[in-house]
């Protein structure tokens, strides 16, 4: 593999991470969307279990209807939760993604960089080479 093939890959990985970022940043915001989410629907929850808890008169049709409410309101917390929970699970994952994205471009850099150093050391040892050559011809008598 050249030197410059190397680069066209660290290029291209770079860009692979790029994505992966972004894609960390929407996990991110729909973690915090469904955070959000699940405040509203525990504040839901909460107010609507207060009016059972009011002081009051009550008919047992209002009770009834008061009963549903919180129970529907409990079946949207707890399907907020696992929404959160789902969000969540996915930002770490993605989390992972990007960790493994950002390994190999840093491999690949560092490959990069051993690369030119082999290369400038070859190079430099043909120089001295042609260089001492050249200082023996210099030297010889004829």
């Amino acid at each position: 593999m050249t030197p410059k093939t190397l680069k066209r890959t660290l290029v291209i990985k770079e860009r692979i991470r790029q994505v992966r970022r972004a894609e960390l940043h929407e996990a991110q915001t729909r973690v915090d969307v469904a955070e959000q989410s699940l405040q509203l629907e525990a504040a839901r929850h909460t107010s609507t279990a207060a009016l059972l808890t009011r002081a009051g008169e009550f008919s047992a049709n209002d009770l009834a209807l008061a009963s549903e409410q919180v129970q529907a309101t409990a079946r949207a917390l707890k399907q907020a939760e696992a929404e959160l929970n789902a969000r969540k699970s996915e930002h770490e994952e993605r989390q992972d993604v990007v960790g493994e994205a950002t390994r190999e471009v840093r491999a690949i850099e560092t490959l990069h960089t051993r690369m030119l150093a082999t290369l400038k050391r070859e190079a430099g040892k043909r120089e001295q080479s042609a260089l001492d050559e050249a200082a023996s011809r210099k030297g010889k008598p004829r």
